[in-house]
C-alpha cells in the first residue's frame, strides 16, 4: 500500500514537472515566433507556431500570427481559416478581424470582409482605415450608396482623408470600378524587404 501511494505521489509531481516545463516552452517558442515573425522568416514562423498549436490548439494567438505568416505568403485561404479559429477563442481583438477582413478582400469576399470590418469597428472605433476599408468592401461587393454613405461620414470625421477622398470621387465619377487595390493594407509594405530575409540563415541559439 505505501508502495502505492509514493508511485502515486511521484507521478504526480513529474506530471506536474512536465506541465510546468510544456508551458514553459509554449512561452519560450511563442517569443521565438513572434520575433521570427518579425524578422520577415515567415515559413519558419508558421512552423513554430504550429508546433505551438499541436500542444496548445486553445490559445487564440498562435493561430492569429500563423494567419499572418501565411497572409504574408500569400496563402489568403490559410490565414482566413486561422483567423476563424483565433476568433472563436477570442472575439474580442479588432486585429484578427482586421486580418481576415484583408484575407477576405484578397479572396474578393467582400460581403464577408465588410462584416469583419463591422467587429472591427465595433472594438475600435476610432480607426480610420477599417471605415475606409469597410467602404471599399461595400464598393467592390456592389453596394455603391452605402459606400457613399460611409465615405461622407468618414470625410466628416477626418475631411483630410486622402484615399477616402479619391475613392468618394471615383465612385461620383460614373467611370467603371478602377483596380482593385486601393483599400488600405500597412502590413504589406514591408513584405517585399522582408521576403529578401527569408534567405538568410537563423541565427543558432
Amino acid at each position: 500500500m505505501l508502495v502505492r501511494r509514493c508511485l502515486l505521489v511521484a507521478v504526480l509531481f513529474l506530471a506536474g514537472i512536465l506541465s510546468v516545463s510544456a508551458q514553459y516552452n509554449v512561452k519560450k517558442l511563442m517569443e521565438e515566433g513572434r520575433e521570427t515573425l518579425d524578422k520577415g522568416y515567415y515559413l519558419v514562423a508558421m512552423q513554430i507556431f504550429s508546433r505551438i498549436l499541436s500542444v496548445k490548439p486553445n490559445l487564440y494567438e498562435p493561430w492569429f500570427l500563423r494567419g499572418t505568416a501565411k497572409y504574408q505568403l500569400d496563402d489568403f485561404e490559410g490565414a482566413e481559416s486561422d483567423c476563424s479559429a483565433a476568433i472563436n477563442l477570442n472575439p474580442y481583438v479588432d486585429e484578427v478581424y482586421e486580418l481576415r477582413a484583408m484575407s477576405r478582400i484578397r479572396l474578393e469576399k467582400y460581403d464577408s470582409a465588410a462584416v469583419d470590418y463591422t467587429h472591427a469597428i465595433e472594438i475600435n472605433k476610432d480607426n480610420r482605415d477599417y471605415w475606409y476599408n469597410r467602404a471599399y468592401c461595400y464598393y467592390y461587393g456592389g453596394q455603391t450608396t452605402l459606400a457613399l454613405q460611409q465615405l461622407e461620414y468618414i470625410l466628416k470625421r477626418w475631411p483630410q482623408f486622402h484615399e477616402a477622398v479619391v475613392l468618394r470621387r471615383d465612385i461620383l465619377s460614373g467611370k467603371p470600378a478602377p483596380a482593385k487595390e486601393k483599400y488600405i493594407d500597412k502590413s504589406r509594405l514591408f513584405k517585399s524587404i522582408n521576403m529578401l530575409k527569408m534567405n538568410v540563415p537563423l541565427p543558432v541559439k
